[in-house]
């Protein structure tokens, strides 16, 4: 069920990038820091939080909306010792002086772990970027979860810190 969920997202994603205009393809790797909170709904004992680092890669397609904005989906596999996922980011970029640019937007997560439920979740994802030349970049973002699906939402947190490179296929 989860490998044709992610072929299903993957060709998905590659049927939106070949209909639209063609700015560029980008692949993308770095560090990441996933940090879960859990409420234990224990006064005493209260919440416990864990964080660690792992590393993502994926691609993903830059759509030039005008002078100033562009928007870029991408697919990026997050893999850490004990929670590997798939984040699907949509961030709107705001192009604030020639090379820098500031990124927000709504990231999908899908854990590929074997849970019970919660799965899905939803994360606002704020950060910057810098275009070196015309085909090296560096971003930073960090996705702040807003939601997650079934019993499992309902105590668990999970932010994403995210820093790496990329290169742009023009």
């Amino acid at each position: 069920m989860k490998k044709q969920f992610v072929l299903s997202v993957f060709f998905v994603l590659v049927l939106t990038i070949s209909t639209y205009g063609q700015e560029g393809f980008a692949a993308k790797a770095g560090f990441n820091n996933v940090s879960v909170s859990v409420d234990t709904g224990d006064d005493f004992f209260g919440d416990a939080s864990d964080s660690e680092l792992g590393f993502y890669v994926g691609g993903g397609y830059n759509f030039e909306l005008s002078e100033d904005f562009d928007i870029e989906p991408s697919l990026l596999f997050s893999f850490v010792d004990d929670l590997t996922s798939l984040y699907i980011p949509v961030m709107f970029k705001y192009k604030v002086a020639d090379k820098f640019n500031i990124q927000g937007g709504p990231q999908i997560n899908y854990l590929l772990e074997d849970l019970p439920d919660g799965e899905f979740g939803l994360d606002l994802a704020i950060g910057g970027g810098y275009q070196i030349d015309s085909n090296w970049f560096v971003e930073a973002r960090y996705g702040f979860q807003v939601s997650r699906g079934g019993d499992f939402g309902d105590f668990v947190d999970i932010n994403t810190l995210t820093v790496g490179a990329g290169y742009r296929f023009n």
